[in-house]
């Protein structure tokens, strides 16, 4: 199969991703200039040239994958798949729900956008029953709805890398108890609450301290305030963005994962984690955690519950043997069910069924 991309050079506030144009692993990437870059990081995307482009690129293909449900891309993307007949798979990204601001603009844009694209789309793919609900909600049809999950690289998990070095790189005693956060720093991803639930555990657990991993989303001044504020300061570290060997690291070094989300849809991070045998708690606003309580994989807390959140994470910190074992058994069941090598020969099914249909 031929894939090609067409996105953006959006990397974050001050710079943009290079090359315009390049092949990985036989996958053509074009990368759009933004208009401005502020924009692009308030998650307004403006591509120069887009339209152009596509309206001669298009003509070349059999399925369109289109990404995100509310974007620029897809509104001028729809007029031309429409006219040319091509049909589209639509992954909304978990963004449906009209939450964290701009509630006006995307009412407007579901309202005259939106229906248009979900109505017009062959296939629409949910990451999970939550999602899949969602769409009904919407006026979908459940047969135009693929469930399919996201997946791990197994290759990455088969044989986990040394740990030695990052406590080291970050200056984290080897006796101390690693509380990790791991995923963008934005609101909604919950880090507020965590700082609040860790400014309690560090009460009862002096050697206890906070690791958070990841790239600032325009939230990283207020958690910095509120470290600050809660005097956290020394019990807490920031390492950006972090991938590969490094992520790996930071997951094997951490007692405990928490994704403290107020919204989340899917959560892949819950998944890496277990993948390297690490424990996990997450909110009763990600999508995965009914997945995760039926399956006994993890613990669950009430988002906003800095009591409970408090209470789970020392018993964690305490009593490591049973969380232990959930986890080393959450390793298994996920490098048994959640590789993409299963997952891909799916999407290669969808994408067939829509390029041979007539939708």
């Amino acid at each position: 199969h031929d894939v090609v991309v067409f996105t953006t050079d959006a990397l974050d506030a001050t710079s943009r991703a290079r090359p315009v144009f390049e092949v990985v692993d036989g996958v053509e990437i074009h990368r759009f200039r933004n208009v401005n870059n502020s924009l692009a990081w308030n998650r307004i995307f403006l591509p120069l040239g887009f339209g152009r482009h596509i309206e001669r690129e298009l003509r070349k293909v059999d399925v369109v994958h289109l990404h995100e449900f509310r974007s620029y891309q897809n509104f001028v993307a729809l007029p031309h798949l429409q006219r040319l007949g091509i049909p589209y798979v639509l992954t909304a990204q978990g963004g449906m729900p009209r939450i964290m601001g701009r509630l006006a603009l995307k009412g407007m844009y579901d309202r005259f956008i939106g229906q248009r694209i979900l109505r017009h789309a062959c296939r629409l793919h949910a990451l999970n029953e939550l999602e899949q609900q969602q769409f009904i909600g919407l006026g979908v049809e459940p047969e135009r709805i693929a469930i399919l999950p996201n997946g791990v690289d197994l290759d990455e998990y088969r044989e986990l890398p040394a740990t030695n070095g990052f406590r080291e790189r970050y200056g984290i005693p080897s006796s101390a108890r690693i509380v990790l956060f791991l995923a963008r720093v934005n609101k909604i991803k919950g880090v507020d609450f965590l700082v609040a639930g860790f400014n309690e555990v560090r009460k009862t657990l002096s050697d206890a301290v906070l690791v958070i991993v990841g790239p600032d989303d325009g939230y990283l001044i207020e958690v910095k305030r509120q470290i600050q504020q809660l005097g956290l300061d020394g019990r807490v570290r920031f390492t950006g963005y972090l991938a590969g060997a490094e992520k790996l690291e930071a997951y094997q070094s951490a007692s405990v994962y928490v994704l403290p989300s107020a919204y989340e849809m899917f959560a892949i991070t819950l998944l890496e984690s277990l993948a390297c045998g690490t424990p996990i708690i997450a909110t009763d606003r990600c999508g995965l955690a009914d997945f995760v309580l039926h399956n006994d994989l993890g613990s669950i807390v009430t988002y906003g519950d800095v009591p409970g959140l408090r209470d789970e994470i020392v018993g964690i910190l305490q009593a490591p043997g049973a969380a232990q074992a959930r986890a080393r058994a959450g390793r298994e069941y996920v490098l048994a069910n959640f590789g993409w090598e299963k997952i891909v020969e799916k999407w290669v099914e969808l994408y067939q069924n829509c390029a041979a249909s007539t939708c």
